[in-house]
């Protein structure tokens, strides 16, 4: 054990030097590629820390810190948060959640560690809003390296799928694919989010090779949505995805004829494959959705909120939480929606500071939008499919997720700082 942990350490060390040496936008790159590719990376535990974790959040600390060596060896420190000294609405508020997810945590006697997800991903997104835009990496840049993360990840769960491994067993949702994550509902919300990324490249990325990619791994990135058998991601896709397409050839008519192709490809595609999709337990899941009823049975979720909402620390909850370190195993289910995590978790206060973030940020995506700025289009389809299948699911889960759902926030952002500057 010591071994492995003086080689651990030995190769942390050497990948901060390899950090230090690095450009800012390289860096930012890094940092991207790291979150989007923590699904895959098996959390490999000491004690109760994450080491993926704890490894994106110190290379997110260094990259901040922007500390690198020239050719003397003389360190150098270079001044990144050099766009405003006053703190932005949103920013105060991205601040505000995570002092308060701090302090709630430690009122309620819980160990920091059960913060570092939050943390990592909370830096990595304040780090991007107040860097010089010098510094930054494009928002295209950004996406070519999350399609190359997300071939990483597809890559892996069809090893697993295609060997029959990480499929649930149990008596609930037996055979539905749980893949590189262990969960196949957040898992489906990964790779729902991943094709609409790569919807985006392959209608605004300046690149045929990077086109072509993108139109390459949307196949087997639904193969394993697919799999999950999960009807939250698909429903949204088939809401947002018809938007996009839509939005994007009546604002961007330069790349309506491509916009028009893709789409044509698509619905033969799907078309084509209707009657094997017929055939899957998904297709039978979809037919069973109850539409017409409340928000809670339509989403399968009345039993869960309504058994959750009555649970005596829930009614008695206080304007700060009971911390970011979820009971599961004396309550025995999940929340089943982040904003009723965050109210457990972080009180209303808490709650408040989340959803004023990601509104004024989806606000401000929105004004880049009616600017055509394919960015802003482009992140604002991908955050808002991620914040509207969270009301049915929680990231929290998982800490890998958690890294996720901060990723597609700080895209967001990159997305928003672009269109400011351009």
């Amino acid at each position: 054990m010591p071994l492995v942990m003086a080689a651990g350490l030995s190769v942390g060390l050497l990948g901060l030097v390899v950090l230090f040496t690095m450009n800012s936008q390289a860096r930012f790159l890094l940092l991207f590629f790291v979150n989007a590719c923590l699904l895959v990376v098996k959390p490999r535990f000491f004690g109760e820390i994450d080491l993926a974790v704890v490894g994106s959040l110190v290379a997110v600390l260094a990259a901040a810190l922007a500390v690198k060596f020239n050719g003397s060896s003389q360190v150098q420190t270079t001044d990144y948060f050099r766009t405003r000294a006053k703190l932005s609405t949103s920013q105060f508020a991205l601040i505000g959640f995570a002092g308060l997810a701090f302090i709630s945590t430690l009122a309620n006697a819980q160990p920091l560690m059960v913060l570092l997800p939050w943390l990592n991903g909370a830096i990595l997104t304040l780090f991007v809003s107040r860097t010089a835009p010098s510094g930054l990496p494009s928002f295209t840049l950004v996406r070519r390296t999350v399609l190359v993360a997300g071939l990483v990840t597809v890559a892996y769960d069809l090893l697993l799928l295609g060997s029959g491994k990480a499929m649930n067993v149990g008596p609930f949702n037996a055979g539905r694919f749980l893949g590189s994550v262990g969960d196949y509902e957040l898992l489906a919300e990964y790779y729902g989010a991943l094709i609409l990324i790569a919807i985006t490249a392959a209608f605004f990325d300046p690149s045929r090779r990077w086109q072509m990619l993108a139109g390459i791994l949307l196949v087997p990135s639904s193969l394993v949505l697919i799999a999950t058998e999960s009807r939250g991601p698909i429903v949204i896709l088939c809401v947002i995805t018809p938007l996009l397409v839509g939005m994007s050839a009546l604002l961007f008519r330069e790349s309506a004829g491509r916009i028009f192709r893709i789409s044509v490809a698509a619905a033969v595609a799907i078309a084509a494959s209707i009657g094997a999709l017929a055939a899957t337990p998904l297709f039978e899941r979809l037919m069973s959705t109850q539409l017409g009823g409340s928000v809670d049975s339509t989403l399968n979720r009345a039993g869960v909120w309504d058994y959750f909402t009555q649970l005596p620390e829930f009614v008695r909850l206080g304007p700060a939480g009971n911390g970011f370190e979820y009971p599961y195993e004396s309550i025995g289910t999940y929340p089943h929606s982040l904003y009723l995590w965050l109210l457990w978790s972080g009180g209303w206060v808490g709650l408040a500071f989340f959803v004023v973030f990601v509104c004024l940020e989806l606000g401000k995506l929105t004004r880049g939008v009616v600017t055509r700025s394919s960015a802003s289009l482009s992140a604002a389809a991908v955050l808002a499919f991620v914040l509207t299948d969270e009301i049915k699911i929680e990231a929290a889960r998982n800490s890998a997720t958690v890294s996720f759902l901060w990723f597609v926030i700080a895209m967001a952002v990159l997305a928003r700082r672009e269109q400011r500057e351009s």
